[in-house]
């Protein structure tokens, strides 16, 4: 079974803005206020399926500008992006790290973000760090919080390391997450080839037709993907 297009997954770490402010709360803050706005601290990614995972970061060699183009090189290869809120987050975080950076605007690359699915299982939390092992999946890697932050600004090498692990953990669980979640993804994007017969969503030439879909007007016969259980409906026919 050959995997369908280019799909990335990925995770990035943020660092906090730094501004002044005069309480601990209900705090407003101005444009004069900020000091450090933030940016993109690292990233982890990997194709779906390779045993490799990538990892960009700013402490590495040709610091920012380096690790950003860098990873904008693999996004641009992509043609699909699995993320954990990424529409919301990550795929926004990034689009203005390349602007800042001078690249060219990346190809048009469509987004499939595990959140949006999750949330409709109807969990207690949604949260990767309950998500993962609710399903037996795997767990994130405890860290110290804003304090490893604090450490890795800081230049201190063993936070470096330990925020090298855990976001490539994350990355990784992410993967684990996608493939168990795919086949309840129903409007997961079609990764095939063309018109072609096989599955759109994992590649699988395995697909089974399994009675039809009914609505008021039409009718259209229902696929099931023998490879990861998907369900598609074919062109669908006006009955009145």
């Amino acid at each position: 079974m050959s995997e369908p297009g280019k799909i990335l997954i990925y995770d990035i770490e943020w660092k906090p803005t730094t501004a002044l402010v005069w309480r601990a709360y209900d705090e407003n803050i101005g444009p004069d206020q900020i000091l450090e706005h933030g940016g993109l601290l690292c990233v982890s990614a990997k194709w779906h399926g390779d045993d490799e995972t990538m990892f960009f970061s700013e402490w590495g060699e040709g610091g920012h500008q380096a690790m950003v183009e860098e990873f904008y090189r693999v996004y641009c290869e992509a043609d699909a992006l699995v993320t954990y809120n990424g529409d919301k987050y990550d795929n926004r975080k990034v689009m203005g790290e390349f602007l800042l950076a001078g690249l060219a605007p990346p190809p048009p690359i469509v987004s499939i973000d595990c959140l949006k699915q999750v949330k409709r299982f109807g969990l207690f939390m949604n949260r990767l760090a309950f998500v993962g092992p609710f399903f037996g999946l795997g767990k994130k890697i405890e860290n110290e919080g804003i304090n490893l932050w604090k450490k890795v600004m800081a230049g201190e090498p063993d936070a470096q390391e330990r925020m090298t692990a855990y976001c490539i953990q994350d990355t990784e669980l992410l993967e684990e997450l996608y493939d168990f979640i795919r086949p309840y993804i129903y409007n997961h994007p079609f990764l095939g080839e063309g018109k072609s017969a096989s599955c759109g969503t994992c590649g699988s030439t395995h697909r089974q037709k399994r009675g039809v879909y009914r609505t008021r007007c039409f009718v259209a016969q229902r696929y099931q993907c023998q490879g990861c259980g998907q369900w598609t409906t074919g062109t669908r026919t006006k009955v009145q």
